[in-house]
Formats: structure tokens, sequence, C-alpha cells
């Protein structure tokens, strides 16, 4: 697990937590400091229907009891197999084995203020979103998910990546299995 303040591998503190405005605000800074196109990454907006992205990954990947909240960390929901590693190197490392580079996905970052937990919804190229990681960590999760809603994957706050849904599960397995034969 992260202790805070966390300093990511640029040097970066990130606080325990941030207000919900600043993350987004800083996203797009970055998004503007590293001259990232629309077509590359975006925020997800009402005319997206960010809302129906976000229940169609609650339908497809997460229990949910009725009348219940939707759940905020979904690795803690998944209803299909999961496959899950302690992230011993580059979050970055994985992902790109895991999809392709230039792959566009459902990108969701979780925030935390007052106790209370939000997920924002982003549409990004795989290597757009890293370029964005490698710069910040404020967020306890975030997630990758497949715009056919096919696979899920999860970053969350105690190093451990999740992989779960159509081959992803079988595919960070056998990273995994090459980096033990490697070691």
């Amino acid at each position: 697990m992260r202790d805070y303040p966390y300093i990511n591998k640029n040097g970066k503190k990130r606080p325990q937590s941030k207000e919900w405005a600043d993350i987004r605000a800083e996203i797009m800074c970055l998004k503007t400091e590293l001259n990232l196109t629309d077509k590359s990454f975006r925020v997800l907006t009402p005319y997206d229907d960010y809302k129906g992205i976000e229940e169609q990954i609650y339908q497809t990947f997460c229990k949910i009891e009725n009348g219940k909240s939707r759940p905020v960390w979904l690795w803690q929901n998944l209803i299909q197999e999961t496959y899950s590693i302690e992230i011993k190197d580059s979050l970055e490392n994985y992902l790109l084995r895991l999809i392709q580079p230039n792959e566009s996905v459902w990108f969701g970052v979780t925030g935390t203020f007052k106790e209370r937990s939000k997920i924002w919804f982003y549409e990004g190229k795989v290597e757009a979103i890293i370029k964005i990681l490698d710069e910040i960590c404020f967020f306890d999760e975030c997630y990758f998910v497949s715009k056919n809603y096919d696979w899920l994957i999860c970053n969350n706050h105690h190093d451990i990546l999740m992989a779960t849904g159509k081959d992803m599960p079988q595919k960070l397995k056998a990273i995994e299995n090459v980096a033990k034969n490697k070691g």
C-alpha cells in the first residue's frame, strides 16, 4: 500500500486526498502540457452518455445488490473470472502487454473527498493515458475498460493489478509466468 504523501517516479508529490475539481483540473492541465488531442484523450461528458457507459460497466463486471448504490471500488465486486498480481514493475509495462498502445479505451479514476468517492471517466488511447499516469498519481484506483465491454483492468491503491473479462485474466497470468521464469 502506498504511503502518503506519495511521490511518483518523476518526484511529484500527492497528498492523501484532493478535491474532485483539483483532480480533474490537474488531468486537463496535463492534457494541455503533453499536447494530447481530444482524439487521444478526453473527458466524457453528458453528451457522451457517460452515465450509460458507467452503468454498462457496472452491469457487465460488478455484483450489485438491489437497492444499493453503485460501488466505487469496482475491484471488490467483480463477478467474472479475475486474476490479480502485485505490481513489481511499472504499471506501464503491464498495460502495454495487455492492451494495444493505440487502442482507445474507457479510463476511470477514483477520487475521494469528505468520505465520498466518485469515478471520473475519460476516453483515451492507452499510450496517451500512460503519459498522464507518468506525471501524476493522485487517485485511489484506476480502471481501463474495453469499449466493447469485453474486459476490465484495475490498478488499486494496494498496487494490485487485476484483470477480468474476455482473455484478460489469462494474459495477466501469462505475463506473471514469464516474469517468474526470468527471475
